[in-house]
C-alpha cells in the first residue's frame, strides 16, 4: 500500500505541473522496485491518466497565446512547411472532430502532425471558460499556426483571423485581445510571417510586400493567398460544418497620404444581403470619430487593398476556384479589415475600439448547453445532395425549418410541434445551393442544401 500511495503522490505532483508527462527515468525507478504483478495494472492506469493530463492547462488564455506567437519565424529562413495532400486531409478531418468535440479522435490525428490539443481553462473569465487550443508541439517544425476553439461560445457564429502575424504589426495581439473578451467561436492565427518561405504560391495575385521593388506572386507562407495551407483547410471545414459563420480578418497596411485610416471590405465589389463590413465601420466610427474609411463595395472607385485575391474570402464568397477565380457575389460573411498602424492596432487603446465594435455588431446570444458545434445534437438532413429535391429531417424536438436561396430569399418557412421526423419538398425550385436553418432542442443550425 505504501508503494501505491507513492505512485499516487507522483501522479498528483505531475498533474499539478502543466503539460508534463511520465518520464522514462520515473519508469526505470519503478521497475527497479520489487513490485508484485497486481501493481502493474495500477501503474499502467496511472501512466494512461498522466498522459491524458499532459494536454490540460489553465491560467490567462491571453497570456498563453501571446507567449505562443512571440517567436514566430521571421521574414526569411524557409521555416514554413507546406502540408502534403495527405496531411491536409488528416488536418481537415481533425478540425471536424474538434468542431464535433470528439477531442480524443482529434488528438489521434494531431499527434503525427506534430500538433497537440490543449484543453485550456481561461481563468480570466468569470465563470472560467474552457477552450481547445490546437498548437504545434515543441520544437516547432511546420509553423501552420495556432487555432483556438471556444467550447461554449455566446458569439457562436464569429471567427477571428490573423493571417499575417508580425508582418501586419500586432494584428495577432489585437486578434487575441478581442477574442478573449468577445466569447467568440474561434480564433485562427498563422504560424509564420508571410514572406518567410521563398517558394511562390500558384494562386493568382501579386504583391510588393516581400520584394518592394517589384510585384511578384505571393509566397506559400502567405496563408491568405495559398489554398494548400492548413489555415485555408481549417477555414474550409469550419465554413462547411457551420455555414452561418462570419469570418473577420484583421490586417494592417502602410498608410499613404491619400489613404483612409481603415479599408474595410467583403472581398468583392458586390453588396451582400447583410453588410457586416458596413456595420463594423459604423461602430468603429462611433468609437473613434477621427477615423476615415473606404468601403469598396460602397465606394466603387476604390480598388486598393480590398481582399479580392484573398483565398479565404474567395472561398467564403462562393468561388468554385478560390486559388485563381474571384467571387462573383458576396455572402457578407467575410470581412477584411485593413488598418493603419496607430489608430487601431498599435496598442490596447486601439484594440479596445475594435473589440467594442465587434461586440456591438455581433451581440452575445447564449444558448442552453451551447457547444463548439451543435451538429451532433441537431437533426440530420438527408439525402444531401439530392436529385428528387425531397429532403428528410430526422432528430428530436424540431420546432422550425427555414430554407433560403443564395440571395437570402426565404423559399420555405414552417413551424413544427417538437417533431422527430419531417420532409420538405423543394421540387418546384431550381437546382443549385440553398441554406436550411433548423431549430431544435432550443438550438439553431444552418447548413447547405444542394439541389441537383
Amino acid at each position: 500500500m505504501h508503494l501505491i500511495r507513492r505512485l499516487e503522490e507522483v501522479f498528483l505532483a505531475n498533474r499539478r505541473t502543466q503539460f508534463q508527462t511520465v518520464t522514462p527515468v520515473l519508469l526505470l525507478k519503478l521497475n527497479n522496485l520489487q513490485m508484485k504483478k497486481i501493481i502493474y495494472p495500477f501503474l499502467l492506469l496511472i501512466i494512461s491518466l498522466q498522459l491524458g493530463y499532459a494536454q490540460v492547462g489553465s491560467g490567462s488564455l491571453e497570456d498563453y497565446l501571446d507567449d505562443y506567437v512571440t517567436n514566430l519565424p521571421g521574414n526569411d529562413g524557409n521555416d514554413y512547411v507546406q502540408p502534403t495532400n495527405a496531411q491536409l486531409n488528416d488536418w481537415g478531418t481533425m478540425i471536424g472532430h474538434i468542431l464535433g468535440q470528439d477531442i480524443v479522435a482529434a488528438r489521434a490525428l494531431a499527434a503525427p502532425l506534430n500538433y497537440r490539443i490543449v484543453e485550456y481553462t481561461n481563468t480570466d473569465e468569470i465563470p472560467n471558460q474552457v477552450y481547445y487550443v490546437l498548437e504545434e508541439k515543441s520544437p516547432r517544425v511546420k509553423h501552420w499556426g495556432v487555432y483556438v476553439f471556444n467550447s461554449s461560445p455566446c458569439r457562436q457564429t464569429l471567427n477571428l483571423q490573423a493571417p499575417h502575424p508580425k508582418a501586419d504589426f500586432r494584428t495577432e495581439k489585437q486578434a487575441i485581445y478581442c477574442f478573449t473578451r468577445l466569447n467568440a467561436h474561434s480564433l485562427f492565427i498563422a504560424g509564420a510571417r508571410r514572406c518567410n518561405h521563398q517558394d511562390l504560391s500558384n494562386c493568382s495575385g501579386t504583391t510588393k510586400v516581400c520584394t518592394p521593388q517589384q510585384s511578384n506572386p505571393f509566397r506559400i507562407s502567405d496563408v491568405a493567398h495559398n489554398v494548400g495551407s492548413a489555415f485555408q483547410k481549417a477555414t474550409e471545414i469550419l465554413l462547411s460544418e457551420q455555414p452561418e459563420t462570419i469570418f473577420v480578418q484583421l490586417h494592417g497596411f502602410a498608410k499613404k497620404s491619400s489613404d483612409p485610416y481603415v479599408i474595410i471590405s467583403n472581398g468583392t465589389k458586390y453588396l451582400p444581403i447583410t453588410d457586416y463590413a458596413s456595420l463594423i465601420k459604423d461602430e468603429l466610427l462611433i468609437a473613434d470619430p477621427t477615423l476615415t474609411f473606404k468601403v469598396p463595395h460602397i465606394d466603387l472607385t476604390w480598388n486598393r487593398l480590398i481582399g479580392s485575391t484573398n483565398t479565404q474570402g474567395r472561398l467564403i464568397n462562393g468561388s468554385n476556384n478560390p486559388c485563381n477565380v474571384s467571387a462573383v457575389s458576396a455572402t457578407g460573411q467575410f470581412v477584411h479589415i485593413e488598418q493603419e498602424k496607430f489608430k487601431l492596432r498599435n496598442d490596447v487603446t486601439g484594440w479596445d475600439k475594435m473589440y467594442n465594435a465587434l461586440s456591438n455588431v455581433f451581440p452575445c446570444l447564449p444558448l442552453a448547453n451551447a457547444r463548439i458545434s451543435r451538429i451532433a445534437s441537431l437533426p440530420k438532413v438527408y439525402p444531401n445532395p439530392t436529385v428528387s429535391r425531397v429532403f428528410t429531417i430526422e432528430g428530436s424536438s424540431i420546432t422550425g425549418v427555414v430554407v433560403t436561396n443564395i440571395n437570402g430569399e426565404t423559399v420555405w418557412n414552417e413551424n413544427y410541434s417538437n417533431q422527430s421526423k419531417i420532409q420538405i419538398d423543394l421540387s418546384k425550385f431550381s437546382k443549385g445551393m440553398y441554406f436550411i436553418t433548423i431549430e431544435a432542442n432550443h438550438q439553431r443550425q444552418t447548413q447547405k442544401l444542394i439541389l441537383k
